[in-house]
């Protein structure tokens, strides 16, 4: 089983912080929209959007990620 065992660090201040930019379809913006909400109702933390993809691509980071191999997988599959 693979522990995440990142801190939530705070969001990096605008002078130094480099963009990203993600762009979703409307249905699917509603979709993220509804289960942030239901994260921050399970943990009772406000999860702002930033920090979510900020705290999954940390997580997928890992060196043991799970969320690194179903990319992978994905992407092999993908692309045969």
């Amino acid at each position: 089983m693979t522990i995440y065992d990142t801190v939530p660090r705070p969001a990096p201040r605008a002078g130094s912080a480099v963009p990203l930019t993600v762009r979703f379809e409307p249905g699917e913006a509603l979709e993220i929209d509804q289960w942030i909400l239901e994260l921050r109702a399970h943990t009772g933390i406000r999860w702002d959007k930033a920090e979510v993809v900020r705290e999954l691509l940390r997580m997928a980071r890992t060196p043991d990620s799970i969320l690194r191999d179903a990319l992978t997988s994905r992407a092999q599959r993908a692309g045969a």
